[in-house]
C-alpha cells in the first residue's frame, strides 16, 4: 500500500471501534513473529497521568544514551505521532510498509473466519515490528484503556511495570468502582516482574498492593513526603524541585501536578538499575522533557491555557494548578467533552475557579453536543454559553475576556490540536 492508501486502510478498520480482549492480537502478534519478545518493554498504565510519565522515562532513557521507542495514544497533532523513536516520528514509508504486512496477516484471519483485529490492535503491533526492526534499546508502552485486556498486554514479559494514577474513568468498559478500575489497570503486573506504583487512593492502592503480593513483586511506590518544591514560573513552565536525594531539579512542563509525574519517573529508571550512571541523565532527562497540552500556554494577550483534563482527577489536577497560579484573576472556562465521560464529575470540579463557562461540541463521533453540556452546566455557573462550535468558543471568550483575564480551555485531548490550528 502507499501511504494514502494505508491511512484510508486505518480510516476504515477504525469503525468497529473499541473491542477490549487479547485473543486477536495474540493471534496477530503470532503470525507477525512475536515482534516483541525482542524488546525490553517498560508497561505504563493509569487514568491521568501516564502520557507524561511516559515523556519523563523516554527523556532520561535518551539523555543517558539509549535508542528508546515509543507508543503513545491518543496523539494530539499527528497520526504518525504514536510511534517514534528519540522523539521522531516513524516515517511514512515505514508505515505503509508495515501496515501492508499486518493488513495481510489481518484479510488472512477474517478469510479464516477468525475475527479482525481492531485498529488499536494493528497499530500496536506496528509500533513492536517498528521498534525491532530499528533496534531499540528500551520501548515505553503506554496503555491505551485499561490493562489486563489492553492489546499492549499481549507484551508478556516487560523489564518494568509502573502505574501511575487511577481514578474513574471508562466506566462502561472497566467497571464502576475504583476497586474494579484498579484491578483492570493492575493487569500490567507480571510475576516477579520490577513494577512502580505512584501514590494513589486508599481504595485503588488496596487492589494494587494485593496483586503485587499473588504476584510476589516489592513495588516501590511514590513518597511525596519527600518531594519538595522550590520555584514556579508560570510562562517559563519551570518548575524546580527536590526529591530524596535529587536536588534542584527542573522540568519545563507547566501544571502542579507535572512535579508528580516527574518523580514517578525517576521511580521507573531507578527501578531498572541500569548500568550507566543515571544522576545527569535524571537531571537532563527532565529539563528537556516536553509533553504539549498539558497545562500549556497557546497565547498571552489574551491570556489562555489549554490543559486535556477529561475525568474528574484530571480536573481536579487542573483547578489546583489553576488556583496555583492565577488565585486572583478571573476566569473563563472553555469546555468540550466526549459523551462517554463523567462531564458532571468534571463540572463539579471545576464550577469553583469560574462563574462562566462555554460550551462547545468536540469535532469527534463521540463528542457530546455543545447544548447537552450547557443544560448540564447551569446548576453550576452563573453564566453559560453554548458555541457550538470551538472556533465560535473561542470568539466568545476573547470578546469577554478583559486584560487581566485568564482563558481555560479543557475536557478532552483531541481537541487541543484543534485551538492550536486556531490560535
Amino acid at each position: 500500500m502507499t501511504y494514502r492508501e494505508t491511512m484510508d486502510w486505518i480510516q476504515q478498520i477504525g469503525k468497529s471501534g473499541i473491542i477490549l480482549g487479547l485473543d486477536r492480537m495474540e493471534e496477530l502478534l503470532n503470525r507477525l513473529g512475536r515482534p516483541e519478545q525482542d524488546l525490553k518493554m517498560i508497561h505504563v498504565a493509569g487514568t491521568n497521568g501516564k502520557g507524561s510519565v511516559c515523556t519523563f522515562i523516554a527523556a532520561i532513557l535518551e539523555a543517558a544514551g539509549y535508542k528508546v521507542g515509543r507508543y503513545i495514544s491518543p496523539t494530539l497533532y499527528d497520526y504518525r505521532e504514536r510511534i517514534q523513536i528519540n522523539g521522531i516520528y516513524i516515517e511514512p514509508e515505514a508505515l505503509a510498509e508495515g501496515m501492508s504486512e499486518i493488513r495481510e496477516i489481518c484479510e488472512a484471519m477474517a478469510a479464516e473466519g477468525m475475527e479482525a483485529p481492531t485498529v488499536f490492535e494493528v497499530e500496536t503491533a506496528l509500533g513492536f515490528w517498528y521498534f525491532k526492526k530499528n533496534g531499540c534499546d528500551f520501548v515505553v508502552l503506554e496503555t491505551g484503556m485499561g490493562g489486563r485486556l489492553d492489546s499492549t498486554n499481549a507484551a508478556a514479559h516487560p523489564i518494568l511495570s509502573v502505574i501511575t494514577s487511577i481514578s474513574m474513568d471508562h466506566m462502561a468498559q472497566l467497571g464502576n468502582t475504583l476497586s474494579e478500575i484498579a484491578f483492570e489497570k493492575a493487569g500490567i503486573l507480571k510475576p516477579g516482574t520490577p513494577a512502580v506504583i505512584g501514590p494513589q487512593k486508599p481504595e485503588a492502592m488496596a487492589v494494587l498492593l494485593e496483586q503485587c503480593r499473588e504476584k510476589h513483586i516489592s513495588p516501590e511506590v511514590g513518597d511525596w513526603n519527600r518531594l519538595t518544591v522550590k520555584e514556579r514560573r508560570l510562562f517559563e513552565a519551570r518548575q524546580i524541585f527536590d526529591y530524596k536525594q535529587y536536588k534542584n531539579l527542573t522540568i519545563h512542563l507547566g501544571g502542579t501536578y507535572q512535579v508528580e509525574n516527574a518523580c514517578i519517573a525517576i521511580e521507573a529508571v531507578e527501578a531498572l538499575k541500569l548500568e550507566n550512571p543515571m544522576r545527569t541523565a535524571i537531571i537532563q532527562g527532565l529539563s528537556r522533557a516536553k509533553w504539549p497540552g498539558r497545562f500549556q500556554c497557546l497565547s498571552r494577550e489574551p491570556l489562555i491555557f489549554i490543559d486535556g483534563a477529561h475525568n474528574a482527577d484530571g480536573a481536579a489536577a487542573l483547578r489546583e494548578s489553576v488556583e496555583a497560579y492565577f488565585p486572583e484573576q478571573r476566569k473563563i472556562l472553555i469546555m468540550g467533552v466526549f459523551a462517554d465521560k463523567d462531564y458532571r464529575a468534571i463540572l463539579e470540579e471545576m464550577h469553583s475557579v469560574s462563574k462562566t463557562l462555554i460550551s462547545f461540541t468536540p469535532e469527534n463521533i463521540r463528542g457530546l453536543d455543545s447544548a447537552e453540556l450547557k443544560n448540564a452546566a447551569r446548576p453550576y455557573f452563573e453564566q453559560v454559553i453554548d458555541a457550538k462550535t470551538a472556533g465560535n468558543a473561542l470568539d466568545i471568550a476573547k470578546k469577554q475576556a478583559k486584560s487581566g483575564d485568564v482563558i481555560i480551555i479543557f475536557g478532552s485531548l483531541s481537541t487541543i490540536s484543534t485551538f492550536c490550528d486556531i490560535l
